[in-house]
């Protein structure tokens, strides 16, 4: 099986969780004769350069495009590289730029989701580990990484078209017949970008007509859909990191959903413990993820695999991502876990240092001991709200004292200030935030997760104006679909209609400071870092 996370690293400092300098393995800070290159650092990619920094590795960094969303875009700080190139999209120039550097690449790693299909073809034209470029597009569109893994035996028999037109999309509810639901989606996108459930050919429609001609956040023109059969079970993500095609497990976690006035929701993502016994779910994913990572040519870095457990299909892969897991997961993991067997600090090893540690885990592994052990146990709470209505007072003025006083708190997300339009969860867009769990006692953490739920339901977290007024955009008060809103369109928020709030400003303010100096110890840095989510999305 595979290995798993551990750790605390720059950013990931949080009240109760930072160990002491004295815990700190000693990085060598030798001046270094070669250079690391990151590809797009942004999101959760600066904690691997945090740890790479902890390392005394010199960094370069480089941008795929000049057009990713803000959300992927703006937590990128250039304080800590050497040198930042804009990629134009010739992989031979952008090389040779790179080979004319003062120090020589050691490594060419994905940062984040744009700079994957580069950084596999950076790595190959520089002769340096990687998944090569054969593979590149099958592993970032959804169709064709499906249609590998049914080549190979892997995935399930389910529907799904590639479709250009919205009338080809819709035209999907004819073929599957009547009752049956599907998901429409980008080929290529993030998290939950753009990811409608529909139930109906009119929903399709609006769902394809909402997505196609637009861009993702990594900056690429939707020119198809993807539309899927939805497929029901428990759901999966299992976090890895590989060299020279041998995987380790670096963290697994389930995914639970609830409903809300019949509707589909969000509800939290809790971390698993680790069990190699025949017959467990664990074994069975892990044993699957594995194959799918050969099938689809992952030999060398992260990836995060979503895995769908049905009873009718077995283990489904819905997608497999090259590149560490996103926003805060990594920090919330390596509270639980330790730095040593976080995602980022196995990546540096096996890209920076030939895999030491990687292949020593791999090793005991073989003997008989876990991927991994959880000291604490975590639950990543989706928030959710009952009713639409206009904010009277924030989340934070209101719950804010008593929800950071819970034993088991670690962080909070929830930005939404009075006079702001809160909708009833329906889906990731409309939910109000998040709050991050963490503690050695499961039941503790259960109990306090359900003291925040019973406080949604009863109106103690979300005080509603009468005003029908707001600083927010309205949908169609009709709504018919996970995401869709009406009978002919789609409501998303839209970036840039309102100003951040008072407390976003001033953590943006806060973090860019203190990520300003990139020898910033570990012991500085507060919990602000960890409350300001990096992508915006938990997937």
């Amino acid at each position: 099986m595979s290995a798993h996370v551990h750790g605390q690293c720059m950013p990931w400092a949080n009240a109760g969780f930072s160990p002491g300098t004295a815990e700190w393995p000693q990085m060598a800070i030798e001046p270094r004769a070669e250079v690391v290159i990151i590809v797009d650092p942004f999101g959760s990619g600066r904690f691997l350069v945090d740890e790479l920094l902890l390392r005394g590795w010199p960094l370069v960094a480089v941008r795929s495009n000049s057009e990713a969303h803000d959300s992927l875009s703006s937590s990128f700080d250039p304080t800590p590289f050497e040198r930042t190139l804009v990629h134009s999209g010739d992989v031979l120039g952008t090389a040779r730029s790179l080979r004319e550097c003062l120090k020589r690449p050691v490594a060419v790693i994905a940062g984040s989701e744009p700079g994957a299909e580069l950084a596999d073809s950076l790595a190959e034209v520089l002769s340096l580990r990687g998944n090569g470029s054969a593979m590149s597009r099958i592993r970032q569109d959804k169709y064709f990484m499906t249609a590998r893994l049914r080549e190979c035996g892997l995935a399930a028999d389910f529907f799904q078209r590639r479709c250009g037109t919205v009338a080809e999309a819709a035209n999907c509810a004819l073929e599957l017949g009547r009752g049956r639901q599907v998901v429409v989606k980008p080929c290529a996108s993030s998290g939950t970008e753009c990811v409608f459930k529909c139930r109906n050919a009119e929903a399709i429609a609006d769902a394809a007509a909402a997505i196609l001609g637009g861009h993702d956040a990594a900056g690429r023109r939707n020119d198809a859909v993807l539309v899927q059969e939805y497929v029901q079970g428990a759901e999966y993500i299992v976090d890895c990191v590989s060299l020279d095609g041998q995987h380790l497990v670096t963290g697994m976690w389930a995914c639970q959903k609830s409903y809300i006035g019949g509707e589909f929701a969000y509800d939290r993502t809790t971390t698993m413990p680790f069990s190699s016994e025949e017959g467990s779910v664990q074994r069975m994913i892990c044993e699957y993820v594995f194959q799918c990572l050969a099938a689809l040519g992952v030999v060398t870095g992260a990836s995060h695999s979503k895995v769908i457990c049905s009873d009718t299909h077995g283990p489904c892969l819905i997608k497999m991502c090259p590149w560490m897991h996103r926003s805060v997961a990594p920090a919330v993991w390596a509270a639980c876990v330790g730095r040593e067997h976080a995602q980022a600090y196995l990546l540096a090893d096996a890209v920076t240092e030939g895999g030491m540690m990687l292949s020593w885990k791999l090793e005991a592994i073989g003997m008989g001991s876990p991927a991994y052990e959880l000291a604490n146990y975590s639950i990543i709470l989706d928030l959710q709200c009952h009713e639409d209505g206009i904010l009277a007072r924030s989340v934070e003025e209101v719950a804010g004292e008593w929800i950071r006083a819970l034993s088991s708190f670690w962080m909070m997300k929830c930005d939404l200030e009075p006079g702001d339009r809160i909708y009833r969860s329906r889906d990731m867009l409309t939910s109000p935030g998040h709050i991050v769990l963490i503690g050695p006692d499961p039941a503790i953490v259960e109990q306090e997760a359900a003291i925040i739920r019973e406080a949604e339901r009863s109106g103690q977290m979300y005080v509603l104006s009468t005003s029908t007024s707001s600083k927010t955009p309205t949908p169609p008060a009709c709504s018919d679909d996970e995401g869709t809103w009406g009978k002919c369109g789609l409501f998303l928020p839209m970036a840039g209609l309102c100003d951040p709030s008072p407390r976003m400003k001033a953590l943006e303010a806060q973090v860019a400071g203190l990520l300003a100096s990139p020898t910033a110890s570990p012991e500085l840095l507060p919990k602000a870092c960890a409350e300001f989510v990096l992508d915006g999305l938990l997937e």
